[in-house]
């Protein structure tokens, strides 16, 4: 059976055990003396091929999609395996702090606390397995992730090189009208009691901002969003891409002006205005603060491939489908 059929064959069990809640094991890859599970995979991407069956058109589709899916995943897998035991290898800790803040947040996926615990049992989890497996993760996302700065710093643009790229990418660097955006977002659900608290707490970090403090620092601390540690930062936005009443806000508000508190489906969000920019192609002055990290994200992300590649060789990794 040639790698092609085994992978059907594969997503064929996949798919059944999700449909019955059995997970039938076995080895699909191994990263010199540790091995990576079918259950691990289907751990990480069951919801992922749950979206795909409710969008594809038919059964075909859905297959292609989700051995597509399979396969991103596995590659993750053996990267992550690898990181690991670069971590390892370099004595890299893990605040469990660190460790408990990633389970709080895998909880806000579930409805309630007891269906997250009876998802875990269903995956045949206990809570020191699961604070085990993310404890894992985090250390090689810190790994990856200082192994990119690494390079990142390494890289040198030069005045040359923002010009070529300048020249030949004129198209690409001309906008519609956008604004450069951060925000600080708060979660609130339907219960008032919840809304009033966070809409108090909103127009308490609102008077910090009118009275001078900072929105970078304030949106490290306070903010839920994801960009939180980005200092909320959203970045460049056009016209349509916020929701109605947070695009107008955007979009009147003078450069270097926040918000009012605004309500969204989801909670109440303040908007700082960094800068704003009228349709056109910028000067080159005013490209170069875009090109510069753009090309030393690029240049670092052609030295982490390399390394990864160069890593994969020395690890013994084979794939078993």
């Amino acid at each position: 059976m040639n790698k092609m059929m085994a992978f059907a064959v594969l997503l064929a069990v996949v798919s059944a055990g999700m449909a019955s809640g059995e997970t039938v094991d076995a080895i699909v890859a191994s990263v010199g003396s540790e091995v990576i599970l079918q259950s691990e995979l289907v751990q990480e991407i069951a919801p992922a091929l749950d979206a795909l069956r409710q969008t594809a058109s038919n059964e075909a589709e859905f297959n292609k999609m989700a051995e597509a899916r399979l396969r991103q995943a596995l590659d993750q897998a053996i990267e992550s395996k690898m990181l690991l035991r670069e971590a390892m290898l370099a004595g890299t800790e893990i605040r469990e702090e660190a460790v408990e803040e990633q389970l709080a947040e895998l909880k806000k996926r579930f409805s309630s606390n007891e269906e997250f615990l009876k998802q875990l049992d269903a995956a045949g989890e206990t809570m020191s397995d699961l604070r085990t497996r993310l404890k894992k993760q985090l250390l090689a996302i810190v790994v990856g992730r200082q192994k990119r700065k690494d390079f990142e710093d390494e890289v040198e643009v030069s005045e040359d090189d923002v010009v070529k790229y300048y020249n030949e990418n004129r198209d690409k660097l001309t906008h519609p009208e956008r604004v450069r955006v951060r925000r600080i977002f708060l979660k609130a659900g339907s219960d008032e009691q919840e809304k009033a608290t966070a809409t108090a707490r909103m127009q308490e970090l609102k008077n910090q901002l009118d009275a001078g403090a900072s929105f970078v620092e304030l949106a490290k601390t306070y903010s839920a969003g994801p960009d939180a540690e980005a200092g909320g930062l959203l970045g460049w936005v056009v016209r349509g891409d916020l929701v109605e009443n947070l695009d107008n806000a955007a979009f009147s508000l003078d450069e270097g002006s926040v918000s009012d508190v605004l309500e969204t489906e989801f909670g109440y969000v303040l908007l700082f205005v960094e800068k704003k920019e009228a349709a056109g192609t910028p000067r080159l002055e005013e490209a170069r603060t875009d090109i510069e990290p753009e090309l030393r994200a690029a240049r670092a992300d052609e030295k982490y491939d390399k390394w990864i590649s160069e890593l994969r060789k020395r690890s013994r990794v084979r794939v078993f489908i």
